[in-house]
C-alpha cells in the first residue's frame, strides 16, 4: 500500500497508510497574527480516509517551533503503525467537528480522572507560558527597528531541490498540502496532489506557490523558520466568498 512515513527534526512520528482504497493526507500549517500563534508557530495533520470501512483515521500531530524539520517520505509499504483513533464518515461537516471535539473532551477528562493535580499544573504552566510570550511579543513589535523584518515562513524542498519560501507577512496562513487518493473503483488509478497554498488577511487573497508532481520514492522537506524574503507566489486571487 502507499504509505507516509513522517518524521520531525529526525525523530519518527509515524508510517500512516490507509490500502488501496481511500485517502491519505499530511498538511504542514502556520499561522501569522492570531492567538494560535502565539502557542505553537506550526502544525501537522496526519489524517485518512478508509473508503472500504467507511472510517476516518488520525495519527499523532506535533506541534511544531520556529527551526523544526518535517520530512515526508511517500513510499510503498506491506504495514503501517495503527492510527491514534478511528472514527466512522460523518453525514456532514458539522457531525465530525462534534466527533473531534467529543474526542477531545474525553481524552482531556480521562488524563484528569488519572492526574488531577498534575493536569492543573499542566494548563497553569500554559497559562504562565502564553502570557510570556504575548507579552515578549509585545515588546518585541514595541522595540524592534523600522522596516523589514524577518516573518514566519514554510521552506518547502522536494528530493533536495528547493520548491519555495512561502511565508505571508503579518496576518494569515500557510499551508502545505500533501495527498494521495485510491481509486474509488476497482482499477482506476490513484493520484498524489502537493500544493503550497495560503492566505493573505490583509488583501482577502489567495496565495499559491505551485503544485509540483509528487510519485512513490520522493520526499519532501518542510522547514519552520523566519525569512525577510518570501517567493512570490506564482498566482494570487481574490476570495469572494469570504466577503458575504
Amino acid at each position: 500500500m502507499i504509505a507516509f512515513r513522517i518524521s520531525v527534526n529526525g525523530t519518527k512520528i509515524c508510517t500512516a497508510g490507509i490500502g488501496p482504497r481511500g485517502v491519505l493526507s499530511v498538511v504542514v500549517s502556520q499561522v501569522a497574527g492570531a492567538p494560535a500563534a502565539l502557542l505553537e508557530d506550526g502544525h501537522v495533520l496526519i489524517s485518512g480516509l478508509d473508503s472500504d470501512r467507511r472510517e476516518h483515521s488520525l495519527w499523532p500531530s506535533p506541534t511544531l517551533r520556529i527551526g523544526d524539520e518535517i520530512c515526508i517520505e511517500i513510499l510503498e509499504a506491506d504495514a503501517v503503525d495503527p492510527p491514534w483513533r478511528r472514527f466512522p464518515c460523518a453525514e456532514s461537516y458539522r457531525d465530525a467537528l462534534l466527533l473531534h471535539a467529543r474526542a477531545a473532551l474525553s481524552a482531556f477528562a480521562r488524563s484528569v480522572r488519572r492526574d488531577p493535580d498534575g493536569q492543573l499544573a499542566t494548563i497553569a504552566q500554559s497559562a504562565r507560558d502564553l502570557l510570556s510570550r504575548t507579552a515578549a511579543a509585545m515588546v518585541s513589535r514595541a522595540l524592534g527597528r523600522p522596516g523589514a523584518r524577518a516573518e514566519r515562513a514554510l521552506i518547502v524542498e522536494q528530493n533536495s531541490r528547493r520548491i519555495c519560501v512561502a511565508g505571508v507577512p503579518r496576518r494569515g496562513h500557510v499551508m502545505c498540502l500533501i495527498t494521495w487518493a485510491g481509486g474509488e473503483r476497482q482499477g482506476s488509478p490513484s493520484h498524489f496532489w502537493f500544493s503550497v497554498s495560503g492566505w493573505n488577511v490583509r488583501t482577502d487573497e489567495d496565495l499559491s506557490w505551485g503544485r509540483p508532481a509528487l510519485d512513490v520514492g520522493d520526499h519532501v522537506s518542510i522547514r519552520v523558520g523566519r525569512s525577510i524574503e518570501h517567493d512570490a507566489p506564482t498566482r494570487r486571487a481574490q476570495d469572494r466568498t469570504r466577503r458575504r
